[in-house]
């Protein structure tokens, strides 16, 4: 069945999006699909079903029994006998040994006593009741509900990790196909340089070996392109596994977008304000940490008396299931108070108040961590934004040398040593501007990460 899905799930992918795929259907299909997401919605299920069974203490317990027994044990044989009905004052001579009665009388009325077998079909419905349990049950159920409740949190922590991964995959796809774009392009101009070097050697106005030089350029550029495919494949493979599919041949798929940076404008304290009201791993810990503070009331309820209704009807027969030879009904209440145990429940009260406290020193330094890795995260952005201004810059100023070079060379003012230097220099320059687009990119991915505003709808921008 699992296989089926996964099956389904490709050629969907396939049908509705060929080969092209933007960063939202990358994301779309990553929720769908990601087994750490379905796991985690496993999980809150899980915690539903037992919200709604906690619920169901407050409602009356039915037991039906049906049970059958034959016994030569005269307690139990006797009791089954006066169950069904049939027990009467010389049926019961069995059990009794009444001997001594023969002199009395003066003859042997009675025989020696006998313990025969006897079979017994019981048919028994019994309720019970809790009429007061000092709010153990209402406290439970509260606390059942807000486990479910940080468990859905927890959900929502899951899909922001999940469309975090996509993303990052998605970008670094992105900038191995810039890779290759720039390979092609640094393999445009080097041919021309070749052929302006082999036009000036036929012409003598250059010698045999800048041609050569310029040859071999050409060649290892060629090579450098052949490895930007390559790890562009690399990259959309690991987009796919991110996605959850990993039936799919990475050749097959064609990633659309533009590799540039969109900025934000917010402050860190907004980021920090907006980190600690709504990341959802933070609020998941604020309810298990109220949950801790209920367990102590949960615990303490066992020092109070607990009240409770119980009844039964049965039916007892010899010889059939469901028979009525003898029927019987029993109600009561009942109150049970444990007094003394040993001082188990005083000191499970004691460990359940410092467990809040534990759980309340971790919620006071997570959010300090939280509000230290949105920090973190908004200063790394900064540097990314000022390495990303610096690249940009150093493209344009690249761009001019180059220029440059290149006409001195044509005037023989420049070797070809230099402007094949000035073409790596050139080359270099323009994949770190394209690196710093992606690290600028990576690094509001990983604030929106980290205040926990990352969501399908606003990733890679302001939104």
């Amino acid at each position: 069945m699992r296989r089926l899905g996964v099956v389904l799930s490709i050629f969907l992918f396939s049908f509705a999006f060929g080969k092209d795929l933007t960063l939202k259907e990358a994301i779309d299909i990553a929720l769908k699909n990601s087994y750490q997401l379905k796991a985690a919605k496993k999980l809150l299920k899980s915690k539903e079903f037992q919200f709604k069974a906690t619920k169901g203490l407050r409602w009356p317990s039915i037991k039906f029994t049906e049970m059958f027994m034959r016994t030569n044990v005269p307690g139990w044989a006797m009791m089954n006998e006066l169950n069904q009905h049939r027990l009467t004052m010389f049926s019961s001579a069995k059990y009794v040994d009444m001997t001594a009665m023969n002199a009395f009388f003066g003859m042997p009325l009675f025989q020696n006593t006998s313990y025969p077998e006897w079979n017994n079909w019981q048919t028994k419905i019994e309720f019970r009741l809790p009429l007061y349990t000092a709010g153990k049950i209402q406290t439970g159920i509260k606390m059942r509900k807000k486990e479910y409740e940080a468990t859905k949190e927890d959900v929502k922590r899951t899909e922001q990790k999940v469309i975090y991964d996509v993303s990052k995959a998605y970008y670094g796809a992105l900038l191995a196909k810039e890779a290759i774009k720039l390979a092609k392009q640094a393999y445009r101009t080097v041919e021309k340089h070749y052929k302006t070097a082999k036009s000036m050697y036929e012409n003598g106005l250059a010698i045999y070996a800048d041609v050569l030089r310029a040859k071999v350029y050409l060649m290892d550029v060629k090579s450098k392109i052949s490895e930007a495919e390559n790890n562009y494949l690399v990259a959309k493979k690991g987009l796919l596994l991110a996605m959850g599919l990993d039936n799919v041949d990475p050749s097959e798929i064609e990633i659309v977008g533009e590799l540039k940076f969109k900025d934000t404008k917010k402050s860190v304290d907004y980021w920090e304000y907006y980190a600690i009201n709504n990341r959802p791993d933070f609020i998941a810990l604020k309810e298990r940490v109220e949950n801790a503070k209920r367990m102590v009331k949960f615990v303490k309820a066992d020092m109070y008396p607990m009240v409770g209704a119980f009844g039964a009807y049965q039916m007892d027969d010899r010889h059939n299931p469901f028979g009525t030879d003898g029927t019987g009904w029993t109600v009561g209440v009942a109150l049970t108070w444990n007094i003394f145990d040993g001082f188990q429940t005083l000191n499970k009260y004691k460990a359940a108040k410092e467990t809040f406290k534990y759980y309340s020193h971790q919620k006071k330094g997570f959010k300090e961590f939280i509000k230290f890795k949105v920090y973190q995260a908004y200063a790394n952005l900064q540097t990314a934004k000022e390495k990303l201004k610096t690249a940009e810059q150093n493209v344009s100023w690249a761009e001019e040398i180059l220029k440059i070079t290149e006409k001195r060379y044509k005037n023989q003012m420049a070797s070809m040593i230099d402007l094949l230097d000035t073409q790596t220099m050139y080359d270099k320059v323009k994949f770190e501007k394209a690196k710093a687009t992606y690290d600028a990119n990576i690094a509001l991915l990983e604030l929106k990460y980290q205040a926990g505003a990352l969501k399908k709808e606003n990733n890679g921008g302001e939104q």
